[in-house]
């Protein structure tokens, strides 16, 4: 938790500093936990988001045959045929590449809704040899791997928090996978994507191996279908201590965006900035509970705070860890305020 109310304590970046945390942050290659709070967070001002399309094309990496976009994500969000019929429905193949010094980075496949978009790469060399010789995987299956930068551009002015990771899709061939989950502050326009990735390095800091030099840029469109749900608003609750009213609730099968405004204006700090302290800042309890009683806990998620006058507008948002269909999906809970989904 720690790592998330440190990024709530900071009201606004500049655009420089935005990319450059992320540019940093993203470095780290490991797959955060089940209910990841990881420092890959971006604070910034609330807003909707459009929907992320991508290219009608069947895509895969390394024979150069496509692939359907439920397989590039299986391993990602789930193999199950509920999901797999899902990723099908809302998400889209794609068949954009780059090659440089005889590497292909290749985007496989995107998939999105209202507020967030996830996109599955593969990177793989000509001459069939694999990315390196000892993958050295963690012990969560990811891939001790990293790009020295990386940036996805979607024509978006403000701000997006997530997490990407590297996987090993099919250990029988020399193609390796890279996926990328990010949420979006604001309206995210249909436009053309731009991707931008440098140096395929293996391991952290000066002892670094150089796997791959060279820059990689791919485009393609965007075209995926939206299955978000707007849930209604108006419920009231509490934020130690202090009253809250939730705005708007969206939930799809990829992910989750709470909106609230706590009835207490955005403390100042002592050097004079904006900031959250102790109050609105604390993560508040949020959790799914589905139809089989079980229960996800998504506080960990990311988010952002903004003042408006003598409130403050509070935002949580992320993708889940595996495409959940929304009949499965009995409520949300924030707070002492819960939303019913299913059966609605």
């Amino acid at each position: 938790m720690k790592t998330y109310r440190e990024s709530m304590n900071e009201l606004q970046f500049s655009p420089q500093q935005k990319q450059e945390m992320i540019d940093r942050l993203t470095a780290q290659s490991a797959r955060p936990p089940r209910g990841r709070a990881i420092p890959l967070r971006r604070v910034c001002a609330l807003g909707a988001a459009a929907v992320l399309t991508g290219a009608l094309c069947l895509g895969a990496a390394a024979s150069g045959v496509l692939k359907p976009a439920a397989q590039a994500f299986g391993v990602v969000f789930g193999t199950a045929p509920a999901q797999t019929e899902i990723i099908d429905q809302i998400g889209r193949p794609l068949d954009a590449r780059a090659t440089v010094d005889g590497v292909t980075v290749q985007a496989d496949a995107i998939i999105g809704d209202t507020y967030s978009y996830a996109i599955v790469y593969s990177i793989y060399r000509e001459d069939g040899q694999p990315i390196t010789a000892d993958p050295d995987p963690n012990r969560d299956g990811t891939l001790a791997l990293r790009f020295g930068d990386w940036n996805t551009d979607v024509g978006h002015m403000g701000g997006m928090h997530g997490t990407a990771w590297f996987f090993d899709e099919d250990p029988a061939d020399n193609a390796v996978q890279f996926v990328q989950l990010l949420t979006a502050d604001a309206p995210l326009k249909p436009s053309t994507a731009t991707v931008h990735l440098t140096d395929l390095k293996q391991g952290i800091g000066e002892d670094a191996t150089l796997l791959a030099e060279g820059s990689w840029e791919l485009r393609f469109d965007f075209a995926c279908e939206d299955s978000s749900l707007e849930l209604p608003g108006g419920q009231s609750f509490t934020v130690n201590g202090e009253a809250a009213t939730l705005n708007s609730v969206f939930v799809s099968p990829l992910s989750l965006r709470i909106d609230y405004t706590v009835d207490t204006p955005v403390p100042q700090r002592k050097n004079g900035s904006s900031g959250m302290a102790d109050g609105a800042s604390t993560p508040q309890p949020v959790f799914l509970t589905l139809t089989d009683g079980s229960r996800i806990d998504l506080t960990g998620f990311g988010g952002g705070v903004r003042p408006e006058g003598d409130t403050t507008r509070c935002e949580l948002s992320g993708v889940f860890d595996q495409i959940l269909p929304l009949d499965t999906i009995e409520s949300i809970t924030i707070g002492e305020a819960t939303i019913p989904v299913n059966g609605r």
